[in-house]
């Protein structure tokens, strides 16, 4: 069973709940677990270090597009510039790339 994050409305203390998918409280909406009325919070993501590149910010160098890359201004080790995620998504396309 998944858990979500909570908060306890008296004490302000957060605490993680445990309930089946489809009995999940909404967002923002409060309720009572074990006695203490509670309200879900929205969960953090976690992702692991091999998505980084998803989550920095842009404009980035990238070590997994190959070199000097068509489309691309380029470093000075030749590693293409990438710009926006949108500029990111057209080059992978262009160049028939996958990503991890």
């Amino acid at each position: 069973m998944p858990f979500y994050e909570c908060i306890d409305v008296e004490s302000g203390e957060k605490h993680d709940v445990f309930r089946r998918m489809s009995e999940a409280p909404k967002i923002g909406e409060e309720f009572v677990h074990d006695g203490r009325t509670v309200v879900r919070l929205a969960s953090e993501m976690h992702v692991s270090a091999d998505v980084a590149a998803r989550v920095h910010g842009y404009p980035y160098s990238s070590r997994a597009l190959p070199r000097n890359l068509a489309g691309c201004d380029t470093d000075r080790a030749g590693r293409p510039i990438i710009r926006s995620r949108t500029h990111e998504r057209e080059v992978m396309a262009r160049h028939g790339l996958d990503r991890d």
